[in-house]
């Protein structure tokens, strides 16, 4: 889930299988004009072309995203076919912006954490591949610190999914590595949707193509619903399964009124009204995030604090709802991680 939108924020999805082609741009510089900056594949680099870059005016950006049921008429990476294309996008904006400087897209971490399923109690579902909390903050920190211990300062995470959980790992992870390697990590998605202007943009961006009285219908739309399936729609069209046209509209107004309708029989992975959704709805979505990222990260890099602005999931902390599913959420990765710590303490009285 993503699209944090018009309706309350909380949870979400973003919209990527493949790496997007206008995040894969050649590893080698090439001239486009004197007056933008230079978009990188640092896989298709050699080490000596990176270690050759300026450090001081080099970024990289970090996608993540997710693999998550997204109802029956959704591709389950959804949030990572849209956290691939808005990477591709916002590095192209960015090297507009900064002249002479090296935008650097790093490979995209296909897995995110807690997905919407276990809202209804259900940490296994067959549409969800999920990673621990844990294991997400490690490799966010991990990936963080091999680009800042190679001297480079910029960091920007972008997310596909919008669980808070796993946005309170990224941040984690980004504030150690901000604060232990004197550099600047930021989850930019966070950042975005706990900006109240930004948000108050996606509220006119929902009134132009819905009436007051649609919106109202819709109710809370933060997974599957009009949002993700419209930006699938502008994406993606051919992933789209033709019966989101004839799905029910499925109603909630509060954090846990979706909790008690995930847990009734028959859920369908869903909440809002996919049947709404539209192409052009899920053009100016899209727009409204890579311009929103793409200002934040422009703003940090000309000298904003950004460690000190309000995030996500953060702004939501206040809801008892929320606090609890992540309290919820980390039950299963703890047995687990229990279990897997039997086991190895097992194995290793055994050689």
């Amino acid at each position: 889930m993503k699209r944090l939108l018009v309706f309350p924020l909380f949870l979400c999805g973003a919209l990527s299988v493949i790496v997007s082609a206008d995040a894969q741009q050649p590893a080698r510089p090439t001239a486009r004009t004197g007056a933008t900056g230079t978009v990188l594949a640092i896989g298709n680099m050699a080490y000596t072309e990176i270690d050759a870059l300026d450090r001081d005016r080099t970024l990289f950006l970090l996608p993540v995203g997710m693999l998550e049921e997204h109802g029956p008429h959704l591709p389950i990476a959804s949030d990572l076919i849209g956290v691939e294309y808005e990477a591709g996008q916002v590095a192209k904006r960015v090297s507009r912006s900064l002249p002479g400087w090296n935008v650097i897209v790093m490979p995209t971490i296909n897995y995110g954490a807690t997905g919407a399923n276990q809202l209804n109690g259900l940490p296994i579902h067959p549409g969800t591949y999920a990673i621990r909390q844990s294991t997400l903050r490690a490799m966010v920190a991990d990936i963080g610190a091999e680009i800042v211990r190679n001297r480079f300062k910029w960091v920007f995470v972008l997310n596909g999914h919008g669980a808070p959980p796993h946005h309170v790992a990224v941040n984690e992870a980004c504030d150690f590595i901000s604060e232990v390697f004197n550099a600047t990590m930021v989850n930019v998605s966070g950042l975005f949707t706990g900006d109240s202007t930004m948000r108050a943009q996606g509220v006119r961006i929902a009134g132009k193509h819905f009436s007051p009285a649609e919106l109202s219908s819709i109710g809370l739309d933060l997974h599957a619903g009009v949002a993700e399936t419209s930006g699938m729609l502008a994406l993606r069209p051919d992933l789209v399964r033709r019966s989101y046209r004839t799905l029910p509209n499925v109603r909630a107004e509060s954090v846990t009124e979706m909790r008690d309708i995930a847990g009734r029989p028959g859920w369908q992975g869903y909440w809002s009204s996919p049947a709404r959704a539209t192409a052009g709805y899920g053009r100016d979505i899209e727009a409204w995030w890579i311009n929103g990222m793409t200002d934040v990260i422009l703003r940090a890099v000309r000298g904003e604090n950004m460690l000190q602005r309000p995030r996500h999931p953060d702004i939501l902390l206040g809801d008892t709802a929320v606090v609890g599913l992540i309290e919820r959420s980390g039950q299963p990765e703890r047995e687990f991680e229990q279990q897997l710590e039997r086991w190895l303490t097992q194995r290793r009285k055994t050689r």
